[in-house]
Order: C-alpha cells, then sequence, then structure tokens
C-alpha cells in the first residue's frame, strides 16, 4: 500500500491524539482537529470515534484541518460517503482551515463539490466558451 510508505513529520496524528484533545464539543457543535497526515485507516478510526461524540441529532461536525500536512486522496470518497450518512441524521460536516493544498485534493476527488468548504468553495474552471474551428494548411 503506497501510504504505508509515506513518512509522518510530525508525531502527532488525527488518532494519536487523546479524545480531549482532538475532539471539542460546545452545544450542538463538535470540532474535530486534524493534524499529521490523514491516511484511509486513520479515518475510519476517526469515523468510529466521532459517531460515539454525535449524540442526538441536528449537530454542526467540523473538520479543521490546520494541523493537517496531508489528506490521502483515496480518502476522499469516505468523507462524502460520512458526509451523507450524517445528513441523514440532520447532522452537517463543514471543513475548516483546510489549506489550498488540501482542497486540491479534495477538488480533483470531489467532483460534485459536496464537501464544500463553508462559504468558499474550491475553485472551478472557468467557462470555455465555444470551440473555435481553425482551418489546418
Amino acid at each position: 500500500m503506497p501510504s504505508e510508505g509515506i513518512l509522518q513529520q510530525s508525531p502527532v496524528s488525527a488518532i494519536g491524539l487523546t479524545p480531549a484533545k482532538d475532539f471539542t464539543v460546545r452545544g450542538t457543535t463538535v470540532r474535530i482537529h486534524l493534524a499529521g497526515v490523514l491516511d484511509r485507516s486513520k479515518l475510519q478510526d476517526l469515523m468510529i470515534r466521532a459517531d460515539g461524540a454525535l449524540l442526538g441529532r441536528n449537530r454542526l461536525v467540523i473538520l479543521d484541518g490546520s494541523r493537517l500536512q496531508h489528506l490521502d486522496y483515496r480518502c476522499v470518497p469516505t468523507l462524502v460517503r460520512w458526509s451523507r450518512s450524517l445528513k441523514t441524521y440532520g447532522h452537517r460536516l463543514h471543513l475548516a482551515g483546510w489549506n489550498q493544498y488540501l482542497s486540491a485534493i479534495l477538488a480533483m476527488e470531489d467532483w460534485d463539490d459536496e464537501l464544500q468548504q463553508g462559504s468558499r468553495k474550491v475553485g472551478k474552471m472557468p467557462a470555455l466558451g465555444s470551440p473555435q474551428y481553425i482551418q489546418a494548411p
């Protein structure tokens, strides 16, 4: 697996922290602080732990990527599926603090833009207009 060969620059990981440090619950908002490299196995563990913090309905789940260094592109479809499943319980998934590098990874894999980053969306390609035909000599 390619993700096994990725060297983590920081000893902090999304799952390696204690729940008190990487999960912040205030009212109906659950903020999950991501750090280091997020790969598929860490994302699965994170989703299992997050489900335990999502008691009730209509919660705002914020994935804080301000300390995230790398996102395995293969995690994006799982994030989209998780976002859809959260919506069935009235929860909303919001991405905050994701830098341009991480946003580019999301944009390449989340074609329908389901993982919106708040009011700022990942850039779209401009309209190219009608095709121009040229005559070859």
